[in-house]
């Protein structure tokens, strides 16, 4: 075969034992013709290795194209130097790279980058100023809990959950006495297990020693139907099943979190620590079937997990929220685990209000002269 040349297809009625074909049907000569002509003398033909570089071009980019152009057109594209990768956050260099100056001495056009997208500034408030340079404790294993933290940019919270058993006996108290001494239980013993542990890398010479917790945070959340009974975890799939079809007869139900916040004195007075709790409380209204919410869909979202390890056995910020829940009143980040408005609230009040009493906040934001509002 001939270098530069295709061959020549044969036509289904060339005879056999001669070696000529017969004439081929107009159609057939002329795409011979056109196969004939496209040898790499005619660098514009459709075929040629030129063109195929430009569309390359389209397929593989510019930087790619024209390190291939620079191979095979030195004397057209003089590309010396080795191409860097382009950096889209960096400012136009005053001698653009050859590559560039080449482009566009022959009309290429350079394709822009798009700028990178970054997310929202973080919240600017003087708890959370302060709290991003200490070492914030959160006395729990829920890891939305940490993820409402990080959400407001405590991205160095330290996971400290509480072993200790929770105890409270449930016929004897309200729902709301039940979480709020829940929460008060777990935040003393990781405390106390966080100052331990202190004490004894300080006796260790080759640890280093930790700071003192600035902020122990804990939190606890249960489910109060409307008959008062205290729903927490389900404790296997069947009830977990009951427990749904429960939340959805009753139409409506509400969540109680208790937060729990502990700073260390600046003084050494008794007991050595600011402690306060809060109990946020969100009514949540269930589908019903009508709407909806069939046993089988149930059944569907308990195979789901999704709910297994929260209390009421559904996530509000997930599937659940979607397929469960018909509206809510009150917070929804109580629903998530974690009032984060009241517990910045509290965290400032333990920090940098130590010793000053509620009535004594009040009176003094009384005091102050308010603007008019003029519409």
């Amino acid at each position: 075969m001939i270098a530069g040349h295709l061959p020549v297809p044969q036509h289904s009625n060339q005879r056999q034992g001669n070696s000529s074909p017969e004439p081929l049907p107009h159609r057939h000569r002329r795409d011979q013709g056109a196969l004939h002509r496209c040898h790499h003398t005619n660098p514009f033909h459709p075929l040629s290795h030129y063109t195929t570089l430009h569309r390359l071009m389209l397929r593989r980019g510019l930087r790619c194209t024209l390190q291939l152009l620079a191979k095979h057109r030195p004397n057209r594209f003089p590309i010396t130097q080795q191409i860097p990768a382009m950096d889209p956050t960096a400012p136009e260099p005053e001698n653009p790279p050859a590559y560039i100056a080449a482009a566009r001495r022959h009309g290429i056009p350079l394709r822009q980058s798009a700028p990178i997208k970054r997310g929202p500034m973080p919240l600017q408030l003087p708890i959370l100023d302060h709290l991003r340079t200490k070492r914030v404790v959160l006395a729990s294993a829920s890891p939305r809990r940490k993820a409402l933290l990080n959400q407001l940019g405590l991205n160095d919270v330290e996971i400290f959950p509480s072993d200790k058993p929770e105890d409270v006996e449930k016929g004897k108290v309200t729902p709301e006495e039940y979480v709020a001494e829940t929460a008060r239980r777990k935040i003393l013993h990781v405390y106390e297990q966080a100052l331990r542990q202190q004490e004894e890398d300080e006796k260790n010479k080759n640890v280093e020693k930790p700071a003192d917790p600035a902020l122990v945070i804990s939190a606890d959340t249960v489910i109060a139907t409307r008959s008062g009974r205290i729903l927490e975890k389900p404790r296997d799939e069947q009830d977990h099943i009951r427990m749904l079809k429960h939340l959805r007869d009753t139409r409506v139900h509400r969540v109680l979190t208790a937060v729990c916040v502990l700073a260390p004195k600046d003084n050494a007075a008794h007991p050595g620590y600011e402690l306060e709790t809060h109990v946020e409380d969100t009514e949540v209204y269930f589908a019903q079937a009508r709407d909806g919410l069939p046993d089988d869909v149930i059944e569907a979202y308990v195979k789901t997990r999704e709910g297994a390890d929260k209390a009421g056995g559904y996530a509000i910020q997930g599937i659940g929220g979607m397929v469960l829940v018909d509206k809510i009143e009150g917070s929804v980040d109580n629903v998530i685990g974690l009032p984060v408005r009241k517990t910045l609230q509290l965290a400032e009040k333990v920090i940098f209000k130590q010793g000053i009493e509620d009535d004594d906040i009040g009176s003094d934001e009384e005091d102050e002269d308010e603007e008019p509002y003029h519409d």
